[in-house]
């Protein structure tokens, strides 16, 4: 494997942990580190970190679902939810200039991280 490769796997094994185990959003973890691949635009990181979440996600809801865990009446309201503004946000990030694209991302996670590292 080359060393994007190995750089991709331990980044997707490091989101998967911390997104199944304390609900970090795994596109807080993959998109910043993403956009640092000189081989990857911004709206290619958000993408990908998309499409790799679902393989995470899949994971963990089935391991979710086998301890009980699911709500599944809260699930579908927030799932249902979740495809309009999937269609809403992809429609953003076709057509949002790109330096807007990696402006909103950077604010992003200095606001999340602050808030998370102040204890808010």
């Amino acid at each position: 494997m080359d060393f994007y490769a190995w750089i991709l796997l331990l980044l997707g094994f490091t989101a998967g942990t911390l997104n199944s185990s304390i609900g970090l959003g795994w596109g807080v973890i993959n998109i910043p580190v993403l956009m640092m691949l000189p081989t990857l635009t911004a709206r290619q990181a958000v993408a990908l970190s998309i499409v790799t979440g679902i393989f995470a996600n899949g994971a963990a809801t089935l391991e979710n679902t086998r301890h009980g865990l699911v709500h599944w009446n809260y699930a579908l309201m927030m799932g249902l939810g979740g495809i309009g503004g999937g269609v809403l946000g992809a429609y953003f990030l076709r057509n949002l200039p790109a330096l807007t694209l990696k402006r909103i991302i950077g604010a992003l996670v200095i606001v999340l991280g602050a808030r998370m590292l102040l204890g808010r």
